[in-house]
């Protein structure tokens, strides 16, 4: 790997490793030869050991709480860095090496390049060395045109493809970016077409949450899932074997695409791979391949993203295969009404999580209305020109006026509060997309507003039928099928629907959408979507600051999960709650796994440092089968070399 001058080497250093000294810094570079990958790999081993750098006058965040004396005093440095450089290990020679590329100078700061000239090599350069983020990567690249985007994306650079070098950058944003702006997501590396989609999985993220939605962004932009052996996925809520699934189970190991998978990595993937992560492979593999006038319609409408939705929430897959296959019948006809839908289903089911993901693939802005708190119509859309407070309008009666002639989304939870009086005013606008400010009277368009109405009114309908149909709603892969008994599902709710809003509004809905409960499987991966946001949360950085409303206290935590599928299945199925659906997980997760973990955490030292050693929980079934939470005590020699700490 070329290695670069001091000065660039220590720019993309201290990018990498902000914590660390300018004096730390230039005595490791000078130790590793200004090879940036080895430089920040061992300072990652010896972080712990360090002096942090002095407190500034002027830094809110510093903690103002004493420290003890380094372990590593000055003088040893030199030394231990030495021990610790002449037993360097290169990695295996089957992952793909990401070159450190120079720091292009005054690169993010010259203006509008011309657009002619695309030079990738400086471009990826200034995102290594965290010049861009997503919004600079997006105008940079708005500057050119298509066919040499495409052309400097997909080319290499030192041997490596330019898309290995933006997911390494772990950046969910910039990936995107890249991808949408022509970047290939099925790059492979190396004369066994290593795939982009393993590499990621392979390096991971800061989180499992970050991790997660690296892969999930590859796969809903197109990356082939295929690539991966099934063995690895499907099942998906099962824990793999250490060195992988057993060689009777991988059939499609001798693919032509799958050459690069040999038995050592298929060890190492064995170990990356979260439940999620499992999970949202199989979801890929069990996507409808949408037709290219399918295709065609959402992308000259604007909504190409939208083929990606299943990618973007646990279960209810056969709500957003309808809402994708509606959506584009109602695009294709270029219709000038009101797109009316029916989200029916029990709490915690993904009702608003599916609208606010459909929102954002649609780029659509989302008004959330809360039904619980109001009565009349006045309450909801504002008086009417003449009376008290007319002028001030409301917030949803001056949302549509904002987004008038535009398409957004108007998403009414608890639909079934509402009075009367609010069923009648929504005539109107649901009929032909015309509404009146309540300001000053005037008409406004809003055929193109996208209506959403939650309820759960017809929760006992939805729920006797998830009971007499379980085997084909929820243990089956028979998409056909399925859909047939949902259809008489939706008759049914269309009728009871009307007795209960009466036929008016009734005749005026596009679409009712079933929300079913969650299968176990399906509900464990809720749990392990909790437990990464659990992690996420306790992996922020120590804060005390000036402001204490700002604290972190909890901080610096590490969280591995053994055997991730039967801990999330042994949540799932001693507490899930078909009524309450996630919200049941949640609290389970807080009471089993969060609160053990925070009282072993503040128990465990008497000061906070935002430098301090990371705590490191380890979270497992016990032999009684109970969920447990272990401190797991640092050990030096030990720890620096287990790189998995997220993962499992």
């Amino acid at each position: 790997m070329a290695s670069l001058d001091q000065d660039e080497a220590l720019q993309h250093f201290m990018a990498q490793c902000p914590r660390c000294s300018k004096d730390t810094a230039l005595t490791i570079l000078d130790l590793s030869g200004n090879d940036i990958n080895k430089a920040v790999e061992k300072y990652q081993d010896i972080e712990e050991l360090l002096t942090p750098d002095p407190a500034s006058d002027d830094d809110d965040t510093r903690s103002q709480l004493s420290r003890d004396n380094s372990q590593v005093d000055t003088d040893s440095l030199s030394e231990l860095l030495k021990g610790l450089f002449d037993s360097t290990d290169e990695g295996p020679t089957w992952m793909p090496k990401v070159p450190i590329l120079p720091v292009p100078k005054d690169f993010a700061s010259s203006g509008p390049p011309y657009t002619s000239d695309f030079n990738i090599r400086e471009f990826v350069g200034a995102i290594q060395a965290k010049q861009f983020d997503s919004d600079k990567v997006r105008t940079y690249l708005g500057y050119y045109y298509k066919y040499i985007l495409s052309l400097s994306l997909n080319a290499s650079i030192d041997g490596c493809p330019v898309m290995f070098y933006i997911v390494s950058t772990n950046d969910v944003d910039i990936i995107r970016e890249c991808i949408k702006a022509g970047g290939d997501p099925n790059a492979t590396w190396g004369p066994d077409a290593f795939p982009l989609i393993a590499y990621s999985i392979l390096i991971g993220g800061e989180t499992m949450l970050q991790a997660s939605q690296i892969l999930v962004t590859l796969l809903r932009f197109g990356a082939d899932h295929r690539v991966v052996p099934k063995a690895f996925y499907d099942p998906y809520c099962r824990d793999l074997p250490e060195d992988g699934p057993a060689q009777s189970e991988l059939h499609d190991l001798k693919d032509k695409n799958k050459k690069w998978c040999i038995e050592e990595v298929r060890a190492c993937l064995a170990k990356a791979l979260t439940l999620t992560q499992r999970y949202d492979l199989y979801r890929s593999s069990k996507a409808t391949a949408h037709s290219g006038r399918e295709k065609t319609v959402l992308a000259r409408q604007g909504a190409s993203e939208v083929l990606g939705l299943h990618q973007m929430i646990v279960a209810q897959s056969i709500a957003t295969r309808w809402l994708q296959r509606k959506l584009i019948g109602y695009l294709a006809l270029q219709q000038r009404k009101p797109f009316i839908l029916v989200f029916a289903g029990p709490s915690g089911h993904g009702k608003t999580e599916l609208a606010r993901r459909f929102g954002d693939l649609m780029s659509l802005e989302l008004h959330v209305v809360d039904c619980t708190i109001f009565k009349q119509d006045s309450e909801l859309f504002g008086p009417r020109p003449g009376f008290t407070g007319s002028e001030e309008g409301s917030p949803l009666n001056n949302f549509l006026v904002r987004k008038a002639g535009q398409r957004c989304i108007v998403f009414m939870d608890e639909f079934e509060k509402t009075s009367k009086e609010i069923h009648n005013t929504l005539l109107l606008p649901f009929q032909d997309g015309r509404y009146e400010d309540r300001r000053n009277g005037t008409t406004v368009d809003c055929s193109k507003t996208i209506w959403v109405l939650a309820t759960n009114q017809l929760d006992d309908s939805i729920h006797a039928f998830c009971k007499a149909n379980e085997k084909v709603l929820l243990h089956s892969e028979d998409s056909e099928a399925q859909d047939k008994l949902v259809a008489k599902l939706c008759g049914q709710l269309r009728k009871e629907f009307r007795g209960h809003f009466n036929a008016p509004l009734a005749g005026r809905i596009t679409e009712i959408l079933p929300f079913l409960v969650f299968a176990q499987q399906e509900a464990a991966v809720i749990a392990h979507k909790a437990l990464m946001d659990l992690e996420t949360q306790v992996a922020r950085r120590i804060r005390l600051s000036l402001n204490r409303e700002e604290d972190v206290y909890v901080g610096n935590v590490q969280i591995r999960v053994k055997s991730d599928a039967t801990v999330c299945s042994t949540i799932a199925r001693d507490e899930y709650d078909k009524t309450t659906g996630a919200r049941s997980i949640a609290q389970a997760m807080e009471r089993i796994i969060q609160d053990p973990l925070v009282s072993q955490y503040l128990k465990d030292g008497d000061e906070f440092d935002e430098h301090q050693p990371p705590t490191r929980f380890e979270i497992g079934v016990n032999v009684d089968g109970e969920v447990e939470v272990r401190l797991v005590p640092f050990v030096k020699g030990v720890d620096e070399e287990d790189g998995a700490w997220r993962s499992r």
